[in-house]
């Protein structure tokens, strides 16, 4: 009679060794944690009429690569399910927004749109990646940016749950880049004559959200931010309000308060200029600032409004021909105004006054002064010439040049 092979088991849940006497292997299997934190049983099959030693072997060393996290998991799922998981930990983990959430499930439907979106990300080679990112030249740059950050950390993601060991996009000179085939936008802002007609109409308007405005004009803060301020983020006595939240949106679109800003710099301080004295004596007052009927305002609810004052002061708005026997008529859906230029236009007035990138940087909440200096570059080329002409009189009156 044939002795029987007995099942070894490995202790703390290292998997087993057995043998499977209808194919004549030892066969060992191990516990594989998924990149969702499922786990999966491996097999490791034996040569036929081998010995147990060597699968006992095999397994150790896959074992070794599990706790050095050096294994590599097969896996045989989609570049954008990968991602999809992906987004998800981080919204499920309170790492991101509702809103951030929203933007990241839009890029990655411009991802699905690519070649390896449905290509394991295993078998994703470098090539693979630059020719799909060729297709994504038409797209603006901000959107680039997005697509390719969403794709390299979606690698890093892969590699922290053992299903790759490098990411194609930190290796220098590796993906390439596309520079984008859409003109980019100017920053738009009011010119000084535009300003002075907008705020002379607001001004004299009944308009129910002209205090917003006003504050988005003398303050540069996003709509968001005036929409979610409190009273007691004015502090009179050091003139200054203090931006810590903004309003945002859930997954369902509807407009809820923000436990915080846009980005971690956005938190800051901001300074009050005198005209906005009395108007913050009396917000001060309040609860919530700008919170109508214990609702909150959508910022596109400010923008439609400031479209209407725009048009009534003939500023920033195009004429459309024909309509129920009218020639000519304004279409507020179609004008170039939005309640972001008031902020791009405080921050062009602040450096035709001379104020430096950094401090701008620092009232605007921006990322870094990098992000000050790419959005405004056109209006601090501007003065450029001025500037130097003040170092060549500096430099004259120093005697350095004769």
């Amino acid at each position: 009679m044939e002795k029987k092979q007995k099942t070894r088991t490995r202790g703390n849940g290292e998997g087993s060794i057995y043998y499977r006497k209808d194919i004549k292997k030892w066969i060992a299997t191990y516990w594989v944690e998924n990149p969702d934190g499922t786990k999966h049983l491996e097999y490791i099959k034996g040569e036929k009429n081998g010995n147990r030693k060597d699968v006992a072997t095999q397994l150790a060393n896959v074992q070794a690569q599990i706790n050095n996290k050096e294994f590599i998991i097969k896996n045989e799922v989609p570049f954008e399910e990968l991602c999809e998981q992906y987004i998800k930990q981080l919204y499920n983990s309170n790492k991101i927004k509702s809103i951030t959430y929203k933007r990241k499930l839009a890029t990655l439907e411009n991802i699905k749109k690519l070649k390896i979106s449905q290509m394991p990300i295993q078998n994703i080679t470098i090539q693979d990646i630059n020719t799909s990112l060729q297709e994504i030249s038409v797209y603006a740059k901000s959107s680039i940016d997005k697509i390719t950050g969403l794709i390299s950390t979606t690698f890093n993601y892969a590699i922290l749950n053992n299903l790759i060991k490098s990411n194609p996009f930190l290796i220098r000179g590796a993906i390439i880049k596309p520079v984008s085939k859409k003109k980019s936008k100017s920053v738009e802002a009011f010119s000084i004559e535009e300003q002075k007609a907008f705020l002379s109409k607001l001004n004299s308007s009944s308009d129910k959200y002209k205090d917003i405005l006003l504050v988005a004009t003398f303050t540069g803060m996003r709509i968001g931010e005036i929409l979610a301020l409190k009273g007691e983020d004015i502090d009179l006595e050091n003139n200054i309000i203090k931006v810590s939240r903004t309003l945002t949106k859930d997954e369902s679109d509807k407009v809820i308060l923000g436990d915080t800003t846009k980005t971690y710099n956005s938190i800051r301080e901001v300074p009050i200029l005198n005209n906005l004295k009395d108007l913050m004596l009396n917000l001060s007052k309040k609860d919530y600032c700008f919170k109508f009927e214990n609702q909150w305002i959508a910022p596109s609810t400010i923008n439609a409004h400031m479209k209407k004052i725009c048009k009534d002061a003939g500023i920033m708005t195009k004429t459309v021909k024909k309509k129920k026997g009218i020639n000519n008529y304004v279409n507020l859906s179609t004008s170039n105004a939005h309640t972001h230029i008031l902020r791009h236009t405080f921050a062009t007035r602040c450096i035709e006054a001379g104020m430096s990138a950094v401090t701008l940087s620092h009232i605007l909440g921006h990322k870094d002064i990098e992000t000050t200096l790419n959005v405004y570059t056109s209006v601090f080329n501007k003065f450029k010439a001025d500037e130097m002409k003040q170092v060549k009189k500096y430099m004259e009156k120093v005697k350095l040049i004769i």
